[in-house]
C-alpha cells in the first residue's frame, strides 16, 4: 500500500467540495459495446431502432448498451465523488461513450476525467491510479469488473461489480441466449445495492475525516466490506 505524508492527503483531497474520487471502467461496468458485424440474427432487431430500449446506441460500425439505471447511479454518484472513467480503450472510443453517459458533461467536465490507453502510456496492460490526476492511493475508488486489469497496488481501492453482457458477442455462454435475444436486461438491483455501499464508504470516510482531517485512509474503510469481492 501507498504511503503518503499527511501534507499530500491534505492537498489530493478535494478541500472545497469535501469529496472523494470514484474511477469508473467503461466496458462491462457501465456499459457493453459490440461490433455491429458481432451481432447474432436474433440480436439484429437492435440496428433498427424501433425496440423498446432507449439506452442502445448505434455508433458507426459498433453499437453499445448503457448498463440499466446507470444514469440515475452516475447522477447519484457525483454528488458523493467526483469522478472518472478510465478504459483500456482508446482516447476516441473513450470520447464517445463519455458523450453518451454525460452528454451534458455534469459528471465528466473535463478532459482530465476522462482516461483511455492512450493516456496512461501502458497499452495493452494494467490500470494504474498513477494516471489519474488529482487523486491519490487514500481518497480514491475504483469500480470494475475484471481486478486483473489493475496493478497490485491499485487492487487495494477496488470494488469488483459482476460483469454486464448485453449482446451474446464474448459472453463466454455460448448455450445461453444473450439478454438482447432474449429482449429482456439485467434487474436495476446492482446500480441501487452499489449506491448503498459507496454511501456509507463515504458517510464513514467523512465522519473520519472531520475527527483526524490529515489521517484517513479509504482503503481502511473499504476493508470493511471485504476488499476485492463482488459487493452488491
Amino acid at each position: 500500500m501507498a504511503t503518503l505524508s499527511p501534507d499530500v492527503n491534505a492537498l489530493s483531497f478535494n478541500s472545497n467540495s469535501r469529496k472523494l474520487h470514484l474511477v469508473l471502467d467503461l466496458d462491462h461496468t457501465l456499459l457493453h459495446t459490440t461490433q455491429l458485424c458481432n451481432l447474432t440474427p436474433e440480436e439484429d432487431y437492435l440496428k433498427i431502432g424501433t425496440h423498446p430500449h432507449r439506452d442502445v446506441f448505434v455508433l458507426e460500425t459498433v453499437i453499445t448498451k448503457l448498463r440499466p439505471f446507470v444514469w440515475r447511479f452516475l447522477d447519484e454518484a457525483s454528488k458523493m465523488f467526483e469522478l472518472y472513467i478510465y478504459t483500456k480503450g482508446n482516447r476516441y472510443y473513450a470520447g464517445l461513450m463519455a458523450a453518451l453517459l454525460d452528454p451534458r458533461k455534469e459528471y465528466f467536465p473535463s478532459s482530465s476525467r476522462v482516461i483511455s490507453c492512450e493516456d496512461h502510456g501502458i497499452v495493452g496492460r494494467y490500470k494504474s491510479l498513477d494516471a489519474v490526476v488529482g487523486c491519490n492511493y487514500s481518497n480514491v475508488l475504483i469500480l470494475d469488473d475484471t481486478e486483473a486489469a489493475w496493478t497490485k497496488e491499485s487492487r487495494d481501492n477496488l470494488i469488483v461489480v459482476e460483469k454486464y453482457c448485453f449482446f451474446r458477442h464474448k459472453m463466454g455462454l455460448p448455450k445461453c441466449k444473450s439478454y438482447a435475444e432474449l429482449k429482456t436486461d439485467e434487474c436495476g438491483y446492482l446500480a441501487a445495492a452499489l449506491l448503498e455501499v459507496l454511501n456509507v464508504i463515504n458517510r464513514i470516510f467523512c465522519d473520519e475525516l472531520a475527527i483526524n482531517p490529515s489521517g484517513v485512509d479509504v482503503r481502511d474503510v473499504l476493508q470493511l466490506f471485504g476488499n476485492n469481492s463482488s459487493r452488491g
